[in-house]
């Protein structure tokens, strides 16, 4: 029951939308209408609003993940397997609207000292992004996330933190998959084709 309360709390913490909130209490500019693709995210608050404005989102949207981890893990071991629940809740409350790549961060980063999964992140992130660069961006975080979920299931000791693994892998894969099929059907109107149709779209 201990393990549930966390978890809420975790999917409540996560849906608070930082990157959107602060940006309106404080510039009254809301970051889904100035920017591109109309995420509530850190990057573009970065991209619109400048560097310190951009620290202090990304640092709560790391936080909000980090957090209720962290909570737990000081109360109760990561050894039973709703531990895993713990780990995807911030996660799956910010993928509602969000990309969830800061969160997710934020979220192994509050498993520290106890384990060091975030490096299984930060490795494929940063093998993608500067040395093999996958284009565009929502590829490299599917790429990314699918080698750090394969990478937890060989080097992670401890089911309940490869189950939760999974679940934020599977999160923000089926995130960015939306992501990779809007930028499809971008390119195939800038190509002068029409958007596909469902099969029951097409029977009707």
């Amino acid at each position: 029951m201990e393990y549930l309360v966390f978890a809420v709390f975790g999917y409540v913490s996560g849906s608070v939308m930082y990157s959107r909130l602060l940006p309106f209490l404080f510039k009254q500019v809301d970051i889904t209408k100035i920017s591109d693709d109309g995420n509530p995210g850190a990057g573009n608050v970065f991209q619109h609003l400048g560097i310190s404005f951009g620290l202090l989102c990304l640092a709560c949207d790391i936080l909000k993940g980090a957090i209720p981890v962290a909570l737990c893990l000081h109360y109760l071991p990561p050894q039973d397997p709703l531990f895993a629940l713990v780990l995807a809740a911030p996660v799956l409350g910010h993928a509602k609207r969000g990309k969830a790549i800061a969160v997710s961060f934020g979220v192994l980063l509050g498993l520290l000292p106890f384990s060091g999964m975030v490096l299984l992140l930060i490795v494929p992130f940063l093998f993608f992004s500067l040395i093999l660069k996958v284009n565009p961006h929502a590829w490299r975080v599917i790429f990314s996330f699918g080698c750090f979920v394969a990478a937890a299931h060989i080097w992670v000791p401890v089911p309940a933190l490869r189950f939760g693994a999974w679940l934020i892998g599977a999160a923000v894969t089926a995130k960015h998959a939306i992501y990779v099929k809007c930028a499809h059907e971008r390119l195939r109107l800038e190509w002068g084709l029409k958007p596909r149709r469902s099969s029951r779209a097409a029977d009707d």
